[in-house]
């Protein structure tokens, strides 16, 4: 959302009494070209797109908006996630119409989504470089994963214990510190939610990044580490054999491969060196900011012509 509403457009956040998961508004970000708008003001405001992320928010607009999505407004519906409850089988909540396109923000995640007879995009993510902070001095291995306990296996925090073996592993997000507590873990140390930008910088500071989701779309986490200039370690499922050339790291479905690349980079600066530029390389092409909002306005423009 931080890279959207850096494009040339006015963007209209809701708001409302509750502060709740229908009105949040900017929750005190600094993003000049969004404002928010009370919800019960959205009548009067001058919309042209809907940008719809969840399924309620169909019924959502047409209450407070008065106009029904995809039929008296344009809408879009961003799909963040790969396909659940079913890797193939899940049908999307939009599958069955035809006036709001879905956007996807990995090809994998169209491959996999059945989304019926609704149109699909694809653009992926983009990222404002933070620039080359790659500066290991710490002899372990950054990883960035939200509710790592609650979501275990989702996001591989299992595999986390067996490649402590064989580097440190430091982990950061939202509930990491959890880890500190649970006994299955090894040396897997939890660093907090640290924000952003310092979390980058402190990543920077490791001599790899380890990526073990298991099954979640394309995660801006791994983005941000490539873009530090971090050789990569990663597990080979959705899209990111796709998006981690072989200069940049290794990614394997095989533990003992992934724990071995992690030992050499940590072990072998000028590897590491070397994987991290390439992974920066890569991400800079595919990944930057200014194609990102390139492929939106292309979308806008189509849909408000």
């Amino acid at each position: 959302m931080e890279s959207f509403v850096s494009g040339g457009h006015r963007y209209l956040i809701p708001l409302n009494a509750a502060g709740d998961a229908h009105g949040r508004g900017l929750c005190g970000r600094n993003w000049p070209a969004a404002q928010e708008v009370s919800l019960d003001r959205l009548r009067e405001e001058d919309v042209d797109l809907v940008v719809l992320q969840r399924p309620e928010e169909i019924e959502l607009v047409e209450r407070f908006l008065g106009r029904r999505p995809g039929m008296d407004i344009p809408a879009v519906y961003v799909e963040h996630n790969a396909p659940r409850p079913y890797a193939v089988d899940a049908v999307h909540p939009l599958a069955e119409r035809c006036d709001i396109p879905v956007v996807h923000v990995t090809d994998y995640n169209r491959l996999m989504w059945d989304t019926g007879i609704a149109p699909t995009r694809v653009i992926t993510h983009g990222i404002a470089d933070p620039g080359n902070l790659f500066s290991p001095e710490i002899g372990a291995a950054a990883t960035m994963i939200n509710e790592p306990i609650r979501r275990w296996r989702t996001v591989g925090t299992d595999l986390l214990a067996k490649l402590s073996t064989h580097v440190p592993i430091d982990v950061w997000g939202i509930g990491s510190a959890e880890l500190n507590i649970d006994g299955r873990l090894g040396a897997v140390r939890g660093r907090g939610d640290v924000g952003h930008p310092q979390v980058l910088h402190e990543i920077a500071r490791r001599h790899v990044y380890v990526h073990t989701a298991r099954w979640t779309s394309l995660g801006l986490s791994l983005l941000e580490a490539m873009f530090v200039g971090m050789p990569i370690v990663a597990v080979g499922t959705t899209q990111v054999p796709m998006v981690v050339p072989a200069d940049a790291g290794v990614v394997s479905a095989d533990v003992e491969e992934l724990g071995s690349a992690l030992r050499r980079y940590v072990n072998d600066p000028s590897a590491a060196a070397v994987a991290g530029k390439a992974a920066r390389e890569y991400a800079l092409v595919h990944f930057g900011l200014h194609r990102f909002l390139t492929d939106w306005d292309r979308l806008i423009a189509e849909f408000c012509r």
